[in-house]
């Protein structure tokens, strides 16, 4: 298999889930590749760096969305083997990411290279704070620590103010790490969606009661 790692904590803990296969970096060349590109080659140094896709000039809005993002790295991914690893996560609320868009993402690819390619993720069964707490039970959380999900373009791994940075504060917080979140109107908008009911019941429940507890 070929496991796509972006220097994140759900691709890192997915390398060790999956025993350390190989892995895969597709520069996109956005605002945050470069750091991205540091971490990975910190933590696997053997992750081949592709240079072969430039998306950056279509990043929309501060959660830097890219559209069809996944669909674009499956088939990237495709030249290096027939299974392509992506870690999503049951919580994951992202419409190019979750089981049933990788089950056609793996249909269609099949029936373009005429040979089973199968697009999987080994958590959909899991949230985030699950996947963390499964590495947790294993090893310490000094690598975790040192992964980026931080989409500000600022030189940080973790800036503690972007959507993304508010998922890891979340799930590290719920595993009894503790970071700084300093976007109070962010953590409050992501408040009153779960109160909403916007996410599924698990982050729904989780949101709710650490930004309650944090304010």
């Amino acid at each position: 298999m070929i496991l796509l790692f972006s220097g994140g904590i759900d691709s890192y803990v997915a390398y060790h889930y999956l025993n350390k296969p190989q892995t895969v970096y597709f520069d996109l060349g956005t605002p945050y590749s470069s750091k991205e590109i540091m971490v990975i080659q910190k933590l696997i140094p053997s992750t081949i760096i592709d240079y072969s896709l430039n998306l950056g000039s279509r990043q929309i809005g501060e959660k830097a969305y890219i559209p069809f993002r996944n669909l674009y790295l499956a088939m990237l991914a495709a030249k290096y083997d027939d299974t392509i690893v992506i870690a999503g996560v049951k919580d994951d609320d992202v419409s190019d990411k979750n089981e049933q868009i990788f089950q056609k993402f793996s249909y269609l690819l099949s029936e373009l290279e005429d040979r089973p390619i199968q697009v999987m993720s080994p958590f959909w069964n899991m949230t985030k704070e699950e996947v963390i707490a499964w590495y947790l039970q294993r090893y310490t959380a000094d690598n975790l620590l040192k992964t980026v999900s931080c989409y500000s373009q600022e030189d940080t791994i973790y800036c503690g103010r972007c959507p993304s940075c508010f998922r890891k504060w979340c799930a590290l917080k719920a595993n009894n790490i503790d970071l700084d979140f300093y976007n109070k109107p962010l953590m409050k908008e992501y408040y009153e969606k779960a109160l909403a009911g916007n996410y599924i019941p698990e982050r729904n429940k989780l949101i709710i009661k650490l930004v309650e507890e944090y304010l």
